[in-house]
């Protein structure tokens, strides 16, 4: 045949490639440039991440109190010991979850309503939107420093409205309890509408075709949302609550900001306490041994929902 491949000739190269063999020197500076991509964001992970790990983790087997500076060297678990043996450690823990229970599961349960009521086509909804962004795309430091000033007992906006309606004005950051609320309340006036802006791209990626067969079946709209759309958005779901309460745990400046942590210790978060420990009391070891706890718990629980949720997602 005239198209037979000459004996003893080379193979044809595949369509769309050159057929060349590269080269040694082409080999190293491929690999040359790859690092050299590579070496900017490797020194700013060991710069940022990995050194101040380490640190933590050196800081925590050693006894490092700045007001005992004679007293420095290895202590192995003591630090673990005493930071454990606390008595403030627990209440601070239980006050840690319920804070994030509570707000991150109104957090979802309005942001997701929110989501749903922008889900259809809606007068305005372009400047709903907008302003949904405004809570969590402020400058964290002023927004907290504005509630601060709103929910001061002397002379803040919030107690001189009610005031001037009639009704009794609280102390909203020297009353345990209110403190708590009022913190509460500033994290979901924050996040909720993120909770929002994420569940309304996934609501817009379900496929209309199932709801509208549901609505000629009868089913309303609530019953689409928690039966049907909730379900198919399981991972997403899954992915954005547990990333939530990640960070809820993680929330210092506003809780620093607006009560410093007090009255006494009632919004002594664990956050709060590790930076209390550290810079209040000086004993850097039992505050790097409390963040390595905290740290190694937000992994495994990381670990184990958001990760496999993630997955799904990609999938």
């Amino acid at each position: 045949m005239l198209s037979r491949q000459a004996a003893g000739s080379p193979p044809a190269a595949p369509p769309g490639t050159t057929g060349r063999t590269p080269r040694p020197d082409d080999r190293r500076s491929r690999r040359l440039f790859l690092i050299g991509m590579l070496a900017p964001m490797t020194v700013l992970l060991l710069a940022f991440t990995v050194y101040p790990f380490v640190s933590v983790l050196v800081n925590s087997l050693r006894h490092n109190n700045l007001t005992r500076p004679d007293e420095q060297g290895f202590a192995g678990l003591t630090n673990f010991a005493n930071t454990i043996g606390e008595p403030g450690l627990l209440r601070a823990l239980l006050l840690t979850v319920g804070m994030v229970l509570v707000a991150v599961v109104a957090e979802f349960a309005l942001g997701t309503l929110a989501a749903a009521l922008l889900w259809r086509p809606l007068r305005g909804s372009r400047l709903y939107l907008a302003l949904l962004v405004l809570p969590f795309g402020a400058t964290p430091v002023a927004a907290y420093l504005s509630w601060r000033l709103m929910l001061n007992p002397d002379g803040g906006q919030i107690n001189a409205a009610l005031a001037a309606v009639g009704l009794p004005t609280p102390g909203w950051t020297s009353e345990p309890m209110l403190a708590v609320v009022a913190l509460v309340v500033v994290d979901i006036w924050q996040w909720a509408p993120f909770i929002t802006l994420v569940m309304l791209a996934g609501l817009k990626s379900l496929p209309d075709e199932t709801f509208e067969a549901a609505a000629l079946d009868g089913a309303s709209a609530l019953q689409r949302l928690v039966r049907i759309a909730l379900p198919m958005l399981k991972p997403l779901v899954a992915f954005v609550v547990t990333i939530r309460a990640i960070d809820a745990v993680r929330t210092f400046d506003s809780i620093w900001i607006i009560t410093g942590g007090g009255p006494g210790a009632a919004t002594e978060t664990l956050v709060v306490r590790i930076y209390r420990t550290a810079f209040n009391d000086l004993h850097i070891g039992e505050a790097s041994a409390l963040g390595l706890l905290l740290l190694v718990v937000l992994f495994i629980v990381g670990k184990r929902f958001a990760a496999p949720a993630l997955q799904r997602l990609e999938h």
